[in-house]
C-alpha cells in the first residue's frame, strides 16, 4: 500500500466536503499539511488502529424504521476516505455496473441513462417485451452478516496488496460487522457482491442491484422460479447472507407492476415496442403522501427530483400551487425554446407584429409541417396609444401556408439575413396566411378571351 501526501490531501478534502461548518473540520483544513503528516506517520507505524473512534446514534427514517448508526470521528472519517481513494481504482477495473448505489455518476435518477435505476427499469417494462417474469429479492441485514473473512476473500480476487486489505478491514469494520452510516460500508458491500453481480448478468437476461435490493427478469415462469432459488443459494453458500423471505416476489410483468427503489412501473401488455403509451410510472404511496405534506420549499425541491421521473404531473402541479414556487423558482427554471405567452393567430388579425425568431419541425419524411414563431406586438396603453414597448408572444401549429412561406423565405435569403420580419399581418383565407404572401385569383377565365388576373394577398 503506497500512501502519498497527494492521496492523503485528497482524502482530507473528500472528508471535509459538506462539513465545512464544523469547527474541527475548519481546524483540520487550516493545518492540512500537519494533519496529513500525522495520518501518514500513524499508518507507517501501525498506531492508527488504536485511535479509531465511533459514536453510537439512533436515526429514524421517514418510513418509521429505526437504524443504529455508528458515526466515526474526524480522524477515522479521513482514514476511511483514504482507503476509498486507494481501493476504488482496484474495484473499478472489474465493475460491470450491475450495482448502481454509492458510485460516482450512478443512482436511482442518474442523468446518465445507462447508470440510472429508473431508466433501466422503464426499459425493462416498456421495451423488453420478450421478458415476462421478474424476481424481486432483498438481502436480510446484509451489513450485519458481512464478516471480515468474506471481505478479505473477495478482495484477494481483486488485488494481492495484503496491506491495503488489512487497512480496509481495520477502518471499515466495527466489532466484526459493517456499521451503517460510514462511507466505506457501501464499498465493502460492492466488493463482496461483485462476483454475484457478474454471475447475475449471466444467469438472467436482465438484472440490476441497488444496495441490497435486486431484480432479475426472465422469459418464462419456470426460469423465474429457478432464478429465485439460485440467488438465495448463492448468497447463503458464498456469503452467509440470507434473503428477506417476506419480500421475495415472482412478478408476471404483463399482469402486475414492479415496485423497486421507491418507484412503481406499470406495463401496458397490449402495446408494441414502437407504440406510444407502453406503460407508466408512479411513486410509492408513502413517498407521494410525504411529498404532499411537505411545507418547506427545501423539502419540495428534493421531492421534485423524484417526481420529475414519474408520471405524476397532477401531483407536481398541486404541490407547486401550494408551495407557490417561492424559493425554488429563484434557483430553478425550465428553459424552453421561444418560451413566451401563447397567442392564437385569430387574435392577431388586423394587427401588425414583428417576427424575431421561429422554429420549424418536419414529419417523418422530412417535409416541414409545423412552426413556432416568437413575435413582438406593439403594446397599447389605456389611452390606446402605443407605449413604445413590444409585448412578447408565440404562436405555434401546423399552419401549412405559413410554414411553406417561411421555408421558402429561409431558402432564398437565409434565416439570419431575413430576421426580424417587420410589419407582418395574419389573415384567415381558408387557413391562416401572412397578408400578401399568396397569389390569389381575382377573375375567372370564361373562355371569351378574358385573361385571369391575380392579386397578391
Amino acid at each position: 500500500m503506497r500512501v502519498t501526501e497527494e492521496i492523503v490531501f485528497k482524502a482530507i478534502e473528500n472528508a471535509a466536503d459538506g462539513h465545512n461548518d464544523s469547527a474541527s473540520v475548519e481546524k483540520m483544513m487550516a493545518n492540512k499539511k500537519a494533519y496529513a503528516s500525522v495520518i501518514m506517520d500513524s499508518i507507517a507505524n501501525g498506531e492508527y488502529a488504536n485511535h479509531l473512534k465511533y459514536r453510537k446514534l439512533k436515526k429514524k427514517n421517514p418510513n418509521g424504521k429505526e437504524r443504529n448508526i455508528k458515526s466515526p470521528d474526524l480522524f477515522t472519517f479521513v482514514l476511511q476516505h483514504l482507503f476509498l481513494c486507494l481501493a476504488w481504482p482496484v474495484y473499478n477495473l472489474h465493475d460491470n455496473y450491475n450495482g448502481l448505489n454509492c458510485k460516482k455518476g450512478c443512482g436511482i435518477t442518474s442523468k446518465v441513462p445507462s447508470k440510472s435505476i429508473i431508466h433501466r427499469l422503464k426499459h425493462l417494462m416498456y421495451d423488453r417485451r420478450d421478458l415476462h417474469y421478474a424476481v424481486v429479492i432483498d438481502q436480510r441485514k446484509c451489513y450485519e452478516h458481512i464478516r471480515p473473512k468474506i471481505f478479505r476473500k473477495e478482495m484477494r480476487r481483486l488485488t494481492d496488496d495484503r496491506e491495503l486489505i488489512e487497512f480496509g478491514i481495520n477502518v471499515s469494520f466495527v466489532d466484526n460487522c459493517l456499521p451503517i452510516g460510514t462511507p466505506t460500508s457501501p464499498y465493502v458491500h460492492h466488493v463482496v457482491m461483485l462476483r454475484f453481480d457478474h454471475w447475475m448478468k449471466q444467469a438472467a437476461p436482465f438484472s440490476e442491484r441497488f444496495a441490497d435490493d435486486n431484480v432479475g427478469a426472465t422469459y418464462w415462469k419456470s426460469d423465474g422460479n429457478a432464478l429465485k432459488w439460485r440467488i438465495q443459494n448463492f448468497w447463503w453458500y458464498e456469503y452467509q447472507i440470507r434473503a428477506k423471505a417476506s419480500t421475495i416476489r415472482l412478478i408476471p410483468l404483463d399482469e402486475k407492476e414492479v415496485s423497486f427503489c421507491g418507484y412503481i412501473v406499470h406495463r401496458n401488455p397490449d402495446r408494441g415496442i414502437a407504440d406510444h403509451n407502453k406503460g407508466f410510472t408512479t411513486l410509492r404511496q408513502n413517498i407521494r403522501a410525504r411529498a404532499s405534506r411537505c411545507k418547506r420549499d427545501e423539502s419540495w425541491a428534493s421531492y421534485y427530483g423524484l417526481l420529475r421521473h414519474a408520471d405524476s404531473y397532477n401531483l407536481m402541479k398541486k404541490i407547486e400551487e401550494k408551495m407557490k414556487l417561492r424559493q425554488l423558482t429563484e434557483k430553478i427554471r425550465i428553459n424552453r425554446s421561444l418560451d413566451t405567452p401563447n397567442i392564437n393567430p385569430r387574435d392577431l388579425a388586423g394587427k401588425q407584429f414583428t417576427i424575431y425568431d421561429y422554429d420549424i419541425k418536419c414529419d417523418s419524411k422530412g417535409t416541414p409541417n409545423w412552426i413556432k414563431c416568437l413575435i413582438g406586438v406593439p403594446e397599447v396603453g389605456e389611452d390606446e396609444n402605443p407605449t413604445g414597448c413590444m409585448k412578447a408572444f408565440e404562436f405555434h401549429g401546423s399552419y401549412m401556408y405559413i410554414v411553406e412561406f417561411m421555408t421558402m423565405a429561409e431558402r432564398a435569403f437565409g434565416k439570419k439575413n431575413m430576421l426580424p420580419l417587420e410589419e407582418m399581418e395574419i389573415e384567415n383565407q381558408c387557413g391562416y396566411i401572412f397578408k400578401g404572401s399568396t397569389n390569389q385569383m381575382e377573375y375567372i377565365d370564361d373562355g371569351g378571351g378574358q385573361t385571369s388576373l391575380f392579386t397578391n394577398s
